[in-house]
């Protein structure tokens, strides 16, 4: 009988108010990105999460990462301060690199959602990651379409078994 053990990867700060990483490492690995992490930890999935892990199965992933474009912990993401902390960013933005290197990660699945619009530098933050990760010439996708205001759909909103399609991040972060 053969059990699977699920191998977590998981990085937050030592007081555990940020979240950089957290995922299940697999052979085939997808990095899902959304906006901050809520309460999630290894074996305590919250609903978003519960949904990546189930749409990157249906598309064919053997493990995934979720990545947030600010990592600082909230259950509601208007409860994030109106200033961004530029210490704080930098270190996600360097932590999403070397981790997307160490895992052999090609393809980053954008689900920001309209929480994008919450605070003013989210849409700088998503910028300054995609240009940390633009010389690794990596494969940017979505679920299904974009949102009626032009974002990429959250995870919580879109079907298990939707399919992932090619995103322009490149004109997308242009206009934000």
């Amino acid at each position: 009988m053969s059990t699977n053990i699920t191998e977590w990867i998981y990085i937050h700060n030592q007081n555990n108010t940020a979240r950089f990483v957290l995922g299940e490492k697999g052979d085939h690995m997808i990095a899902c990105l959304g906006i901050n992490p809520s309460t999630a930890v290894p074996n305590e999935l919250d609903n978003t999460l519960k949904s990546v892990k189930r749409i990157t199965d249906s598309n064919g992933y053997k493990g995934w990462v979720m990545y947030n474009v600010y990592p600082l912990r909230a259950t509601n993401p208007k409860n994030l301060s109106d200033i961004v902390d530029t210490e704080l960013h930098s270190l996600n933005c360097d932590i999403i690199k070397r981790t997307v290197k160490e895992l052999g990660i090609t393809t980053i699945w954008i689900a920001c959602g309209e929480v994008i619009e919450t605070r003013q530098y989210l849409g700088q933050c998503l910028t300054d990651i995609y240009q940390k990760l633009s010389p690794l010439n990596l494969q940017w996708k979505i679920v299904n379409t974009l949102t009626q205001s032009g974002h990429p759909r959250h995870p919580l909103y879109v079907k298990t078994d939707s399919s992932l399609s090619e995103f322009d991040i490149a004109t997308y972060c242009k206009n934000l």
